[in-house]
């Protein structure tokens, strides 16, 4: 976008509830946050941290309960928005969905009534997924690594990352941090209860691992070297290399060039983490000391729009989506939600893309029932 400044582009965010859209602006501002306020490996290993960890640094924590403040007067504010934020449109949204996002905010603020003891609710998750397999966990982890992720294709993903995040919810670790703080933007149902919040729980995935957005493929095929089936790179080295690349190209606006001290290589590493695991407490002291207020970078060829989540399911009724789309991708839990009549909203090239079960850790079956399922749909539109 940067580098074609001609180009005009319209990204339009549906999702289901309202603590995933908050969950998304923040990631979003990560990436744009001002260089003053975060380097280029801040922001990598901070979004890194919210992106895929249960527990994130005290510093993630303090960011996260600071620019909750910020994303507050953003999303009640829209003239302060305007300054802000210009690349966030939020005009769809309810003034229902307003409320519930400053909700959702207001609870990423560091508060003794702000309690989310994720730790538990992980915990609590392996133990109904396992039943009595529980007490031979390590034995369950590594056959859902090497029976299912890595025979599907996820041969990046090494072991000691694998299960470590499926004990503890810590997919990124390096040497140099300890994850202790819960992370709130996985907290879903989120209702007020006096000064404190009611929640249904964690939202999210304990079973696949969030390696495989970011830590499976890059330019420089040297990091997915191995040696007797160990590699010389982690998926979370991967992830770090590419998510360097995004935060470069965002605030430099200039193709990345790979430098290979910019990233780890752990390998075959078992790195000695997890030891401050803070695993019933939340933060509840205003530990930061930077506010994170600066205007975001400016993009004034992108428009991020944040959709209603009753727009999810009648998407396809509206006549403003009418013949509105040049691309449109569906995430495959979104897949059985399609609406006869969705292809109304797409213009005539319209490119479709259909996340698959590929690299996860469902059975080869239900992978391949899923992927006939898509080309059916696809046949018939």
């Amino acid at each position: 976008l940067f580098l074609h400044p001609g180009v005009k582009v319209n990204v339009y965010v549906a999702e289901g509830c309202v603590e995933l859209l908050a969950r998304h602006i923040v990631l979003l501002a990560i990436a744009f946050e001002d260089p003053e306020l975060l380097s280029l490996k801040g922001k990598t290993h901070l979004f890194m941290d919210i992106y895929g960890n249960c527990l994130v640094r005290p510093f993630s924590s303090a960011y996260l309960s600071s620019k909750a403040k910020e994303l507050t007067n953003i999303i009640t504010d829209p003239e302060y928005a305007q300054r802000q934020a210009p690349i966030f449109n939020y005009e769809a949204l309810r003034y229902k969905e307003r409320d519930q996002l400053a909700d959702v905010f207001h609870f990423w603020t560091n508060a003794p009534e702000h309690v989310f003891n994720l730790a538990r609710y992980w915990e609590d998750r392996l133990r109904v997924q396992l039943g009595v397999r529980y007490d031979h966990r390590n034995g369950a982890f590594d056959w859902d690594l090497q029976m299912k992720l890595r025979e599907n294709g996820a041969t990046q993903v090494c072991p000691q990352e694998y299960k470590h995040w499926r004990e503890t919810g810590v997919a990124f670790t390096f040497p140099e941090y300890e994850q202790s703080d819960p992370n709130k933007t996985f907290a879903v149902g989120l209702v007020r209860n006096g000064k404190g919040f009611l929640h249904r729980g964690s939202v999210g995935d304990n079973m696949t691992g969030p390696y495989i957005t970011f830590g499976q493929k890059c330019a420089e095929e040297r990091l997915s070297r191995s040696k007797h089936g160990v590699n010389d790179f982690r998926s979370t080295d991967v992830t770090e290399r590419n998510v360097l690349q995004i935060m470069y190209e965002i605030q430099e606006r200039q193709h990345y060039c790979f430098d290979p001290k910019d990233v780890h290589q752990f390998g075959s590493h078992q790195l000695d983490t997890g030891k401050n695991l803070n695993k019933h407490d939340a933060r509840t002291e205003p530990v930061e000391a930077v506010h994170y207020n600066k205007p975001l970078l400016q993009c004034a060829n992108l428009t991020v729009h944040l959709l209603s989540v009753e727009d999810v399911l009648r998407m396809h009724e509206l006549d403003r989506f009418e013949a509105k789309f040049d691309a449109v991708f569906v995430a495959n839990n979104y897949f059985n939600l399609l609406k006869d009549g969705f292809n109304r909203t797409w213009k005539d090239a319209c490119l479709l893309f259909f996340e698959t079960r590929q690299l996860t850790v469902f059975s080869k079956e239900v992978i391949k029932e899923h992927i006939e399922q898509i080309k059916a749909y696809a046949q018939k539109q």
